[in-house]
């Protein structure tokens, strides 16, 4: 039986790879958004042993299974390029903060709106938070520099507040290009943005480097189905046999 579970194990990790591609290759055109891929985890061996009246000898080993690990999402940044938008923006470096109900949520995607008050607000409705807090443009007659200080009639308004993380801090996706953080790992104020005005950041999904995945993944799924399909074939003979001598 115990090849009947291996087969399972890789048709369920290949079915969990698979998911993601897909996620990767519908996602190819969102702004910001971040590929992910699956780190599979072995459960290493068995140490299998012949039994010979009260003594047992090793006689060689066998792999317990594979299983689907941790998702990794690639946060190299995507292209930049200019859309002429008068509310799109895009960073270098470091990720637009916003507000939500359960805390600061972080982005890459800087497509933003005016809500009926003139908030600037994320595509979902969430406040974009500038340096003194939620941002409210009196119109739409406005300019921003390199630093992501805006201005209004000449004047300044606020800054978009742009928050750099450590190597260490650990993001969470939690939907819509959104990303939360789950340990201490942001940097203090100090470090200046660079920001791109009227322009948008795009996936960093290679459509080529997905595609070849997604052919691996077909042809370890296709190899699992006949491994299960020929041990379904070996387990059904052994119990016809078994009947005819009985």
């Amino acid at each position: 039986m115990r090849g009947l579970y291996l087969a399972e194990a890789a048709l369920l990790t290949q079915q969990a790879k698979l998911n993601l591609i897909s996620n990767n290759m519908a996602n190819q055109r969102s702004a910001g958004f971040k590929k992910d891929a699956l780190a599979q985890v072995s459960f290493g061996e068995w140490l299998l042993r012949c039994r010979s009246g009260l003594t047992a000898r090793p006689v060689g080993s066998a792999a317990h299974s594979v299983a689907a690990g941790e998702i990794r999402t690639d946060l190299n940044p995507g292209l930049i390029e200019e859309t002429g938008r008068e509310l799109d923006f895009a960073l270098a470096e470091g990720y637009f903060t916003i507000q939500s109900g359960d805390g600061l949520l972080y982005t890459r995607n800087g497509r933003f709106f005016l809500d009926p008050e003139g908030y600037l607000v994320t595509a979902a409705g969430l406040p974009v938070l500038g340096e003194g807090g939620a941002i409210r443009l009196e119109s739409t007659a406005f300019t921003v520099d390199r630093g992501g200080m805006i201005y209004q009639q000449d004047r300044p308004l606020d800054r978009l507040r742009v928050t750099f993380f450590s190597p260490d801090a650990r993001l969470e996706k939690t939907g819509e290009s959104y990303f939360r953080l789950l340990n201490e790992g942001v940097l203090p104020p100090g470090q200046s943005p660079r920001l791109y005005w009227r322009s948008l950041e795009g996936s960093n999904v290679e459509l080529t480097g997905e595609m070849v995945a997604l052919i691996q993944v077909r042809r370890s799924f296709e190899a699992s189905q006949k491994m299960l399909s020929s041990y379904d074939q070996l387990l059904n003979r052994a119990a016809n046999e078994l009947g005819a001598l009985n």
